[in-house]
């Protein structure tokens, strides 16, 4: 009977970490999810997206990243100028205070140009995060299928009634 209980405590554990293992945290931050959509193997370009939960009583910036895949890393917006959605470089991501900030397709997210490496599908890459307040963290970002995407914007309906 203790063998089992062993068992089954063992098994509970591993998949309790297997669950949280795509999850960072760095001070009051907890980061979840990164993710990389799939790109040809030629490309010279990716990007990686992935939400950044804040439990401080203070904003933190997320000021810059780099990755090893990489000959250049930026922060990067999809900006609405001139009746055109453009990408552009951006000097800070805000992270509200006891909020949240959404890095995903179509808004803030991390751009990798001159790519040294392009990481294949179910692959994982490296990818350095300095914050103001909260510091540095590594972790690493998943390559998923161009068609993937997170379970919490599956809901999320774009209002294209404006164009």
């Amino acid at each position: 009977m203790k063998t089992i209980k062993s068992i089954l405590l063992g098994s509970l554990f591993a998949l309790t970490s297997t669950v949280n293992a795509h999850d960072y945290k760095v001070g009051e931050l907890h980061i979840e999810h990164p993710w990389s959509k799939q790109v040809p193997p030629t490309s010279q370009v990716a990007a990686a997206f992935f939400n950044v939960v804040s439990h401080s009583d203070k904003g933190d910036e997320l000021l810059s990243a780099t990755s090893p895949i990489a000959g250049k890393t930026e922060l990067h917006a999809h900006l609405h100028e001139n009746g055109m959605m453009k990408m552009r470089e951006v000097e800070k991501i805000d992270i509200p205070a006891h909020g949240s900030q959404a890095l995903k397709p179509g808004g803030y997210h991390i751009m990798f140009f001159k790519l040294n490496e392009v990481p294949k599908l179910g692959e994982k890459f490296p990818l350095t995060l300095t914050f103001k307040h909260a510091g540095t963290i590594d972790l690493e970002v998943t390559v998923e299928e161009a068609t993937y995407v997170p379970e919490g914007m599956k809901e999320e309906k774009m209002d294209h009634s404006q164009h």
